[in-house]
């Protein structure tokens, strides 16, 4: 794909999409462009047509991985999942499942003519095209934010009055019909409200189909995902580090090379496999001599993982909200939380929302891997408490219940 090309050049020149032109014509000029490009696709809408993407269309994850493989094996639906980069695609077709380039005509005409389109982040997912009011849209969104949201209103391009000079009907409340969230809790839908400038009419508190795996039971479906991830027969315990995402889009570990040795002999000893699931880029880190401590593909499914994990180590990612369905035990490594908190800011006390301890360096993050039988028999209560307020249901069938309320028909 021309696309792939285009993201491996950019990635090389990556200083450039620092640049406010950059920004510009990213925001601005090529939505523009394929605005226009799309009004002259009639939007003649196909009823049977659903299309879904995720993740700026780089990634096959997420709540619309899970509505789409749903639906093409237990539907009649025309299906079409939009990516820009050519290993997603051939994923997905290596699947049966029909997949388009983005950046191509037949992408624009697709998302003009379907009935229903689905998305993660925004149409950033699919393309910025001027979309019919016939389609519904429904952001499915990512995460139950525990760090901030904002929308910077005086630097983003599409807020700060070049998006309404462009006419390009692009601001998430102009186009977007529906938002999905696990929680049926007011201060969790003001938060959506405000941060994403989404009318809070149009959130929808369904749950997230992403999360149904989190409930299966099927000690064979545990095992095939183990031998996906590679892991060995015979660990006794799975722990998954999952950080959030950084602006700089670089995963840091923070423990010297003699605390790593002292984690992977805890490690050893426990029977246990560290896995670290990095969010976008991770920096060089040298585990050959850390036979316990791996890192998994920035593209796997951290619902997979959080099925086959038996604890949790993370931040301020919201795998933790997630994570609580498991009612498994749960640390928070905040290691950066004053500057966290500075420069990009959290819409929780963690404190209130931990489930677990709190460390913040290595020696206090070892000792309660050492003790996190105690530590889970501890906090039990406290977790069962935080997944009852940010979930509404406690079942597996959030992907059932999206699909009923849109009347999207499938095979029971």
């Amino acid at each position: 794909m021309l696309s792939n090309t285009i993201f491996k050049i950019i990635q090389k020149f990556s200083f450039v999409k620092r640049t406010k032109f950059y920004r510009f014509c990213k925001d601005i000029i090529f939505p523009f462009l394929i605005t226009n490009i799309s009004k002259l696709y009639k939007d003649d809408i196909d009823e049977k047509l659903i299309v879904m993407g995720s993740f700026g269309g780089g990634a096959f994850v997420d709540n619309t991985k899970y509505l789409f493989k749903f639906l093409n094996e237990r539907s009649d639906y025309k299906l079409v999942w939009i990516a820009k980069l050519d290993h997603v695609a051939r994923t997905i077709l290596k699947k049966g499942y029909k997949c388009v380039s983005t950046y191509s005509f037949e992408a624009i005409k697709l998302l003009r003519r379907a009935k229903f389109i689905f998305m993660t982040h925004g149409y950033m997912d699919l393309l910025p095209i001027r979309f019919s009011p016939k389609s519904t849209k429904i952001l499915t969104f990512h995460a139950t934010p525990i760090k901030r949201l904002d929308i910077n209103v005086n630097e983003d391009f599409m807020y700060n009055g070049w998006g309404d000079y462009f006419h390009l009907k692009l601001k998430n409340d102009q186009y977007i019909d529906y938002i999905l969230t696990p929680s049926a809790n007011k201060i969790e839908h003001d938060v959506l409200s405000k941060q994403l400038l989404i009318s809070s009419k149009k959130i929808l508190d369904l749950g997230y189909p992403r999360n149904d795996i989190l409930l299966y039971k099927d000690k064979a479906f545990n095992r095939e995902l183990k031998k996906k991830y590679d892991v060995p027969e015979g660990i006794k315990r799975i722990v998954l580090y999952a950080p959030t995402f950084r602006s700089n889009r670089i995963l840091k570990f923070p423990l010297s090379n003699q605390e790593l040795n002292a984690l992977n002999k805890l490690l050893n000893e426990q029977n246990a496999l560290f896995l670290i699931k990095g969010h976008m880029v991770s920096e060089k880190i040298d585990l050959n001599a850390h036979k316990s401590i791996k890192i998994v593909d920035k593209a796997s499914d951290i619902q997979e993982l959080s099925l086959i994990s038996d604890l949790l180590i993370t931040d301020y990612s919201s795998v933790l909200i997630d994570y609580f369905l498991t009612l498994k035990p749960v640390i928070l490594f905040p290691y950066d939380l004053d500057e966290y908190s500075r420069t990009k800011g959290l819409n929780y006390d963690l404190n209130k929302i931990a489930g677990g301890p709190i460390v913040y360096n290595a020696k206090d993050l070892i000792d309660a891997i050492r003790d996190i039988d105690e530590i889970d028999l501890k906090f039990k209560e406290k977790r069962i408490k935080l997944r009852d307020r940010f979930n509404k249901y406690i079942d597996d069938k959030s992907t059932e219940r999206v699909l009923d309320f849109f009347n999207i028909k499938y095979r029971k």
